[in-house]
């Protein structure tokens, strides 16, 4: 079976031919993800995904300029997983700052507020207590800085409604789906009935997401993904992807 859907897939490029258009939309989709990421502060908060996601649109970019549109589409899918990714360290790292200020305000005006003084032990009857020095209060313990809750990871999804631009590629990277685009060849397989060409996908198609996936067929999938070129994988960014 691994070795007829393989050829399915040969099949399937060779019929699509060279005669795609440039990628215009997902060099917007990438150009788009890229600047969220600047605008939020990721060049400096994130600055190894965000430095990959910059390295990958401007490849892209060489690409289409070269008529490299498969190589283009594999580099503006990997911009935008890398956007993403600082996107979401950007906003972790944000959180965890606002927790420490938090913490430190808390600390500051716990320091303010005087400590009562300890009361003295009363005198005895039988003879009068030797002076001694009040023994120092302790200070009391910083209040506990309000608990701000991470972005919690977005829910996987059964079904994915096609939206303006997607690929099966971009799909399969989107977190709520696989977070991985090299598993694109799970969404193609399980839809076949509505798919011919795995390059293409439309508007208002609601694709079935597989879920019971072993580990086993993940990798044999990510394997034959990596061998295909219905979505070419440049060279220099195989070791990036080769890692699940």
């Amino acid at each position: 079976m691994p070795k007829l859907f393989l050829a399915l897939l040969l099949l399937a490029t060779t019929l699509a031919g060279c005669s795609a258009p440039p990628p215009r939309q997902e060099l917007e989709g990438a150009r788009s993800l890229v600047a969220r990421a600047y605008a939020i502060g990721a060049e400096q908060l994130a600055g190894a995904p965000y430095r990959a996601a910059q390295e990958a649109l401007r490849q892209g970019e060489l690409d289409i300029a070269q008529g490299e549109y498969p190589r283009a589409r594999s580099s503006f899918a990997l911009a935008e997983h890398h956007a993403r990714e600082a996107i979401r360290q950007t906003e972790q790292e944000r959180l965890r700052r606002e927790e420490e200020r938090l913490a430190r305000e808390a600390a500051e005006r716990q320091a303010l507020v005087p400590a009562a003084p300890t009361p003295a032990p009363a005198p005895s009857r039988s003879r009068p207590a030797a002076p001694s020095a009040a023994a120092p209060a302790r200070p009391a313990a910083p209040a506990a800085a309000p608990a701000v809750a991470l972005v919690p990871a977005p829910p996987r999804v059964s079904t994915y409604d096609v939206r303006h631009g997607d690929t099966l590629w971009l799909i399969a990277a989107r977190p709520e789906v696989y977070g991985d685009p090299l598993l694109w060849p799970l969404l193609y397989k399980a839809n076949r009935d509505q798919i011919k060409d795995p390059r293409q996908v439309f508007l208002g198609q609601t694709l079935d997401i597989p879920r019971n996936v072993s580990q086993e067929e993940r990798d044999e999938v990510r394997a034959q993904a990596l061998q295909s070129e219905i979505f070419p994988v440049d060279p220099a960014l195989r070791k990036t992807l080769s890692s699940p």
